[in-house]
């Protein structure tokens, strides 16, 4: 019984094929460009010989392939370095009306090393303004797995006229730092990238030196808005940090004050300082101290205190005393 149920159903399968073979063989629609073949399936595919070769270049003649569909350049016809292989390596069907033939991405390798090489026989030759100053050795900078190469642009490849002239392909900066440095960009720049820079100060004039607020934004801190503008009395232009502030033209940080900057300029106001809080320094026993010594107006005390000597006091001309440096001793108390 189940023999008969088999030998039933490839009767029948033969017999669909024989009376439907389009509908029960045909994978999938066929493209646009093949749809003139109807249902003949035979005017491609041999029976029990699968898709050979003559039926293809029977009607796509090899020497002409690629004549109407190439661009606008002359026609390389690679297809005749091809016959060892069959034409299905490369192309599918039946994939559809608006399908690509073309099986993924076409292999150069299978191509003459001067075909290959050849590139604008086959592809349009860029036109941009970069395109138009290279010569045409496109492997210089592409290869045949992609356009656009993972590691950049190499500038090596250009003219040496061409490399000097950055603007020829590059737009120039519109930042005040450009529009005051001269057209030379190799003076800071360098082929292999744009950042960082090694920007030479030496460049600028005297007057553009003195003005760094032309390029640099000021800082908005609180130290700085108490400050003048000569920068240069803080900071070199090799680098903004460290700076070299003298501390000392207003107190000399030794001994025990070389402290940190919050110790004194109380939640960084750089614009005022206090010496309470540390040690003796209160308000009361400053008060006391300063009013045996006949002195009433204590508030500034760097007026008189210039380091963290107790000896090195500058006098006041508070009280007919003439100013100066006075060393305070032992009698004095």
């Amino acid at each position: 019984m189940r023999t008969a149920i088999i030998l039933g159903s490839v009767v029948l399968f033969i017999g669909l094929v024989a009376l439907f073979p389009h509908s029960m063989l045909e994978p999938g629609e066929l493209v646009e460009a093949h749809q003139r073949t109807g249902n003949d399936c035979f005017s491609c595919h041999q029976p029990f010989g699968g898709l050979p070769d003559a039926k293809c270049i029977a009607c796509h003649v090899v020497a002409d392939i690629g004549k109407d569909t190439l661009l606008d350049q002359p026609p390389l016809l690679f297809h005749v370095e091809l016959g060892a292989m069959a034409c299905v390596e490369c192309h599918s069907e039946h994939q559809g009306r608006n399908a690509d033939l073309t099986k993924g991405e076409f292999d150069h390798e299978l191509m003459s090393v001067s075909i290959m090489t050849d590139c604008i026989r086959c592809h349009e030759d860029p036109s941009d303004k970069l395109h138009e100053r290279l010569p045409d050795n496109c492997v210089a900078c592409h290869d045949t797995r992609s356009w656009e190469r993972a590691q950049g642009f190499d500038h090596a490849v250009l003219p040496a006229a061409t490399k000097a002239d950055c603007a020829g392909c590059h737009e120039r900066p519109a930042d005040a730092v450009h529009d005051r440095a001269p057209d030379d960009c190799a003076k800071c720049h360098s082929t292999t990238a744009w950042k960082p820079a090694s920007f030479d100060h030496g460049l600028l004039t005297t007057a553009e030196k003195n003005a760094c607020a032309g390029c640099h934004a000021p800082p908005t801190d609180v130290f700085h808005k108490g400050t003048r503008e000569n920068c240069s009395s803080c900071h070199g232009t090799n680098t903004w940090v460290p700076s070299t502030f003298d501390h000392s033209g207003y107190f000399r940080l030794d001994g025990d004050h070389n402290a940190k900057c919050i110790t004194c300029h109380l939640s960084n106001n750089y614009n005022a300082y206090s010496c309470y809080g540390c040690h003796e320094h209160s308000v009361a026993n400053i008060q006391q101290e300063h009013r045996e010594e006949g002195i009433s107006n204590f508030t500034d005390c760097v007026r008189c205190h210039r380091s963290g000597d107790e000896d090195d006091i500058r006098n006041s001309t508070e009280g007919g005393r003439s100013g100066g440096v006075r060393k305070r001793n032992d009698d004095d108390d």
